[in-house]
This record gives structure tokens, sequence and C-alpha cells, in this order.
């Protein structure tokens, strides 16, 4: 990935993670129009909660590596594969030790979210999870700088 730096301070604008996050934003706007006839919301709910977590998650995995410069292991890289843990595990650990505490929390109940969202499709999904995976990756995004 090439830098994208205005002096010392990152346009993120030009990251896929930060686009990643405007497309999620265009898609909770536009969700009505996405959903095919005959179909009910519950694919946009899903989609949207999946974008909102993995534009989160990958946002906050690159303010790791650029700010704290913290990178994360690939679980086979592990030397003791019992000792391995998931590359999404490793980035909430590493927000809490870097005093991310509050967006540790809301990468987490995204996580969550994105779980029941990706794996669960018998299961509502209501407009209030929706928005709650919103104000979270807003949240993450509203926290983290690259200054």
């Amino acid at each position: 990935m090439q830098s994208s730096c205005l002096g010392d301070i990152m346009d993120i604008r030009k990251y896929p993670q930060y686009q990643l996050y405007l497309f999620t934003m265009q898609m909770l706007m536009l969700k009505g129009q996405l959903i095919p006839k005959h179909c009910d919301e519950w694919c946009a709910n899903a989609s949207i909660i999946n974008r909102a977590y993995y534009s989160s998650f990958l946002y906050c995995q690159l303010w790791l590596r650029d700010v704290k410069k913290f990178k994360v292991k690939s679980p086979w890289n592990f030397k003791n594969k019992k000792e391995a843990i998931s590359e999404h595990k490793q980035v909430r650990n590493a927000l809490y030790n870097f005093g991310e505490k509050n967006v540790k929390s809301d990468l987490t109940r995204l996580a969550h979210l994105r779980k029941k969202a990706d794996y669960e499709p018998f299961k509502d999904i209501s407009p209030e999870e929706v928005g709650e995976a919103i104000e979270h990756m807003e949240n993450i995004f509203n926290r983290l700088k690259f200054e």
C-alpha cells in the first residue's frame, strides 16, 4: 500500500478501509432501493452489518500498524500453534493494550452483530441492530486518528 500522507498527517480518505466505510454508509442510505422485489430487508441489513464490521476491523488494523507500529501476525506464524489467535482477536487485544478500550468494545460488539448477520440467516436483524452497527463503526472511525 502506498503512503497517502499530507505532510505528517495521513489522508485516510484515499485508503480502501475508509472507502469501505463510505460504501457502507451509501448502502444504508440506499437500502430500500437495493432490496429485490419479493425479498425482505434481511439481506441488506446483513450486508450493511458485515461491511460495517470489516471496514472498522481493517481501519483498526491500519491504525495499529501505522500509528502504534503493531503488526498483526497470521495464525500460522505463531511458533506454538496451540497459542495462535485470530487476527481479529489480536486487533481487539492490541486496541485494549494501547488504551483504546472503547474502540475495542465497539469492535467487539460489531463482531457479535457480524457473526449473527453472517451465520444466522433465519434470525431477524432489526433496524436497531443496523443502527447500532453504524454507530459502532462511526465511533471507531471518529476515535482513531492518524495524526
